[in-house]
């Protein structure tokens, strides 16, 4: 095991730093849920695509959707890594490409609890034990 894989666990684990990672996750998703129901408030459910698509004819708003994306199919093969069952990372992975940050972030949560400050866990899942 590297020196850097030692020092992951015993410095997330302590304390401040772990509640401020898992503090951030929930306040993520909770400003996220706001965002979301004002946005269906206002616009309904359907003008989330519309809006999606119809925006790439913009440069910018073409990059910053493609980078998002790109993002989501990462966070997307993650899960499916380190899940166990795999179908249950395909599911996730599913979730995680049509709900955004909505469902990433209750995940992450998820399994940061879980994992109790064993990052490596976080990381890898499964996985972990062999990574030893």
């Amino acid at each position: 095991m590297t020196e850097a894989v030692r020092t992951i666990k015993p410095g997330v684990q302590e304390g401040r730093v772990w509640v401020a990672f898992t503090g951030l996750l929930a306040v993520g998703w909770l400003v996220l849920a706001f965002v979301r129901v004002q946005a269906i408030r206002k616009l309904g459910l359907a003008a989330g695509g519309t809006t999606f698509i119809s925006d790439m004819t913009q440069p910018w708003r073409a990059q910053f959707n493609s980078d998002f994306g790109l993002h989501l199919l990462l966070v997307a093969a993650w899960m499916i890594f380190r899940t166990r069952p795999w179908w249950l990372g395909v599911l996730c992975a599913l979730l995680a490409i049509n709900m955004g940050g909505m469902f990433t972030l209750a995940y992450l949560l998820m399994i940061a609890i879980r994992a109790q400050g064993d990052m490596r866990t976080v990381l890898l899942g499964w996985r972990a034990e062999r990574a030893l």
